[in-house]
Parts: structure tokens; C-alpha cells; sequence
């Protein structure tokens, strides 16, 4: 008797934390794609190209895009620049060599820092559209001086349906 109201305990929990992951993942309509990817030794080198692939479906709204980056607190620079290639579904590219800032004059990180890493996710293009349907291929470089660049541990991206709340 006790193993079988054990049992329906741990079901009715499993089932409880269900609902509750589905409901966290589920909630945000505005949700496109995120990808996070870890650098291996936290070096982000010339020849280490992040790539990441977002399908658009719906041409007709607008999109927030981001970029994440984990870095360790004491990650030596105040800024990242990339190079960022964007192909469209047709074949067509765009370049943009974009500098992404990490912290403020004084040293205090942007983001949020929790021990020894700073999660930030950083607006590359607000309001953005995407004339065609299909996968969009982003191409992602780092642009510093130095390399490899030491204590970047994942960079990633995001895309966002754009709304008034979310500006």
C-alpha cells in the first residue's frame, strides 16, 4: 500500500514539473530562436566561425535580433568587436562589423555576473525585417586585435518577434 502511494506521488510530481517546464518554454509568443554555443578551452579564435540557423517563417512582422555572450569576470577587454555575415535564403550576403560593448568606462560589467561569468545578451538590430521565408544563415567572427581572445566561454544568438514592449 505505502510503494503504491509512493508511486502516485512521484507521477503526480513528474507531471507537475511537466506542466510548469511547458509552461516556461511555452509562455513567450514572441520566441523565434536562441542558440548557445561554448568555446572550447574559453578561446574564441579568427578560424573559430559561429554559425547559427534561424527559419523565418513570417515576413509580414518584425524581429529583434541579439547576440549572447558568456565571458569569465575577468575577461580582459571592455568590448568585442565581430564581423557578422548574414545569408538570406536566396544566397544573398550582408556584412556588418558590429562592436559589442561588455561593460561600462569604469569597469562595471553589463549583463549579469554570477560568480565568475557575465551572461549578456546584446541588441544587434531592433525592428529588423526579413524579406524572405526560410533559413537565415548568421555567420559570427571575432574582430579583436588579439588571438585568440581568452575567457569568451559561449557566444550565441537570438531572434525575437518585435514588439512595442520589447524596446
Amino acid at each position: 500500500m505505502k510503494s503504491i502511494l509512493l508511486s502516485k506521488i512521484r507521477q503526480i510530481t513528474a507531471l507537475v514539473f511537466l506542466a510548469y517546464y511547458i509552461m516556461l518554454v511555452g509562455c513567450d509568443a514572441n520566441f523565434v530562436y536562441e542558440v548557445n554555443k561554448p568555446l572550447k578551452a574559453e578561446k574564441w579564435s579568427y578560424a573559430d566561425t559561429q554559425i547559427f540557423e534561424a527559419e523565418i517563417k513570417d515576413t509580414a512582422v518584425h524581429y529583434n535580433i541579439f547576440i549572447n555572450l558568456r565571458h569569465s569576470f575577468h575577461f580582459e577587454w571592455r568590448n568585442v568587436w565581430v564581423n557578422i555575415e548574414t545569408q538570406f535564403p536566396d544566397g544573398k550576403k550582408y556584412s556588418k562589423r558590429v562592436n559589442l560593448l561588455l561593460s561600462e568606462a569604469d569597469g562595471k560589467w553589463f549583463g549579469e555576473c554570477t560568480g565568475d561569468n557575465c551572461d549578456i545578451q546584446i541588441p544587434i538590430q531592433e525592428n529588423a525585417i526579413f524579406p524572405q521565408q526560410g533559413i537565415y544563415k548568421f555567420s559570427i567572427v571575432q574582430d579583436m586585435r588579439v588571438n585568440p581572445l581568452v575567457n569568451i566561454r559561449s557566444v550565441g544568438m537570438k531572434v525575437e518577434k518585435y514588439t512595442a514592449e520589447s524596446n
